[in-house]
């Protein structure tokens, strides 16, 4: 088993120095797709994910990526794929979405090794298995936890599975409950 995690700010105008090359190429494909005063509102954007709260790959990354998954196929290695902004629409709102996404499920297709995609930034959560059987989980935000209580999660991996549990204690109720039980082709 192999956890990968991947920097979903690798090409981000967020905590990157305004003068440097890396923010002068995050904010000119940022502003060539998102032509809103405020970069970080979706209104009236038809790739409503280019807001300036989300981020992308950049290709030394997703090449980095793919060595690491090409090495995981010949040595018969299951991996989970972990990254702070979700990877696939349908674990998406649409707008809390990886700028580069399709680069990065391009990635990830072209691997059998990849059995799962856990995300979080998406403070509702959500879950999909995509087409070629990578299940993808956001995970709710633990932010929205009540003040003076207690939310905490526990991913158990098995030979041919996987189980995600999470527990939460909001007032005087203790949740406890699972999101996703998939299996692991």
């Amino acid at each position: 088993l192999r956890l990968v995690v991947l920097d979903t700010y690798d090409l981000s105008t967020l905590g990157t120095e305004p003068g440097s090359p890396r923010y002068q190429e995050s904010l000119r494909l940022l502003r060539e797709k998102n032509s809103n005063d405020d970069l970080n509102s979706p209104e009236g954007l038809k790739e409503p994910h280019f807001v300036a709260f989300n981020g992308g790959f950049s290709q030394a990354q997703l090449d980095w990526f793919n060595e690491v998954l090409k090495f995981s196929d010949e040595n018969q290695e299951k991996v989970i794929v972990s990254a702070h902004v979700p990877l696939h629409p349908g674990a998406s709102n649409g707008v809390c979405l990886a700028w580069n996404y399709e680069a990065a499920l391009s990635v990830i297709h072209a691997h059998r090794s990849v059995v799962c995609v856990l995300a979080g930034h998406l403070h509702d959560g959500a879950y999909c298995l995509d087409s070629h059987g990578v299940h993808h989980l956001t995970l709710e935000g633990l932010i929205e936890t009540p003040p003076d209580s207690n939310a905490f999660g526990t991913v158990h991996v098995y030979e041919d599975k996987m189980d995600e549990q999470w527990n939460m204690l909001a007032a005087a109720w203790l949740l406890r409950g699972s999101c996703f039980s998939g299996k692991i082709r």
